[in-house]
């Protein structure tokens, strides 16, 4: 095999290191192959995908009141509740406010078939009970304005019925004082506070029944 000399041009063999013409060096320069670089592996662009667990049993968000939709069928209902506690006590409190609150709590889960807990329960019967004392309150009030004679006599007879059971010097002090205007107005408030928990220890109640009653079994 010949080379051409880079100087001359003239033929040289290619094991020569010196032309043998002109006497120039003939330089070779070997250069090595550099292996070729694996290419990466074109990417996608997408996100690695990792799989959803699911929430542990139990966890799962609880599906909230429609406050809404339950006042606008509980509050025409409360006002019935109310006058017929107003003028059957205490029946209509008693039988009046369950048996509408278990009307209202299927009439609301009509329209929104979803499942309730039994402390949801309690709540729409928390505030049904509040809505119908609201309305009692106003119609007894009403009437104690317009019939105070009549009332002052009234709450004046228990007071004294009351004090004849009652021999104790202080408890009978006590009762003389709910015979003034002062003692009149403080035992009234005292006997509506009375009749509210009174509404809110069975509306409570009957919500959290109405609720359980209608409660699937496979329900936690």
């Amino acid at each position: 095999m010949q080379n051409v000399c880079y100087r001359c041009g003239r033929p040289i063999e290619a094991q020569l290191a010196f032309c043998s013409s002109c006497g120039a060096p003939q330089i070779r320069v070997s250069t090595a192959t550099a292996p070729a670089s694996e290419s990466p592996e074109p990417s996608t662009g997408d996100p690695p995908i990792h799989p959803e667990v699911p929430p542990p049993a139990g966890l799962a968000p609880g599906i909230g009141i429609a406050w809404g939709d339950f006042f606008r069928i509980a509050a025409p209902l409360a006002v019935l509740t109310g006058m017929l506690t107003v003028a059957f006590a205490p029946l209509g409190l008693f039988v009046a406010l369950p048996a509408v609150l278990f009307w209202t709590i299927s009439s609301y889960r009509r329209r929104r078939p979803i499942p309730l807990r039994t402390g949801q329960g309690a709540a729409m019967g928390a505030l049904m009970a509040l809505l119908s004392f609201a309305v009692f309150l106003f119609f007894s009030l009403a009437a104690i304005y317009f019939k105070t004679t009549q009332y002052r006599d009234f709450v004046l007879s228990r007071i004294h019925e009351i004090a004849a059971r009652n021999p104790d010097l202080q408890t009978q002090q006590m009762l003389q004082w709910f015979t003034t205007p002062d003692g009149l107005i403080v035992f009234t408030a005292i006997g509506l506070g009375m009749i509210l928990m009174a509404f809110l220890i069975i509306g409570m109640g009957s919500g959290a029944l109405a609720v359980a009653l209608r409660k699937p079994r496979n329900q936690s």
